[in-house]
């Protein structure tokens, strides 16, 4: 299924958000090499606000060029961008797109099954078009 070109909606060092429409869900698309944290947290920010302003709860999250996260970026990402109120948002997903080197080295059966972290449900893919195939299978 062909969802079209998604639209750039802000870019800085870290990364991209862009918007599917098609698809009614937001991409992260980071970049590689080193980051500085307040550019992290920028572009998180507009992806947390692209989500509200179209009432979305569905994201793909673009990690197979990017510098892992450090200790201080995976608690904020944890602690803070993902505590989203269950007042705003009841169901959150992700597709978490990984480099196939990484994923071929989790076991097969914990890649097929969804997990949990914070308000996040999420499943990891090697391509886009399979995540978006299963984020579209979503209400």
């Amino acid at each position: 299924m062909a969802l079209g070109t998604p639209r750039v909606h802000f870019q800085n060092a870290a990364g991209q958000v862009l918007e599917q429409p098609a698809g009614s869900y937001v991409i992260i698309r980071y970049t590689a090499g080193p980051r500085q944290f307040a550019d992290l947290q920028t572009l998180l920010g507009y992806a947390k606000q692209l989500l509200a302003l179209r009432q979305w709860h569905k994201v793909v999250a673009d990690h197979r060029r990017m510098t892992p996260f450090t200790p201080a970026e995976s608690s904020w990402v944890t602690d803070c961008w993902l505590s989203m109120p269950s007042t705003r948002m009841q169901d959150f997903y992700g597709a978490v797109l990984l480099p196939a080197e990484v994923l071929a080295r989790i076991p097969a059966e914990e890649r097929a099954r969804e997990a949990t972290a914070n308000a996040l449900t999420y499943r990891r893919f090697a391509d886009e078009p399979e995540a978006a195939a299963w984020l579209m299978q979503l209400v």
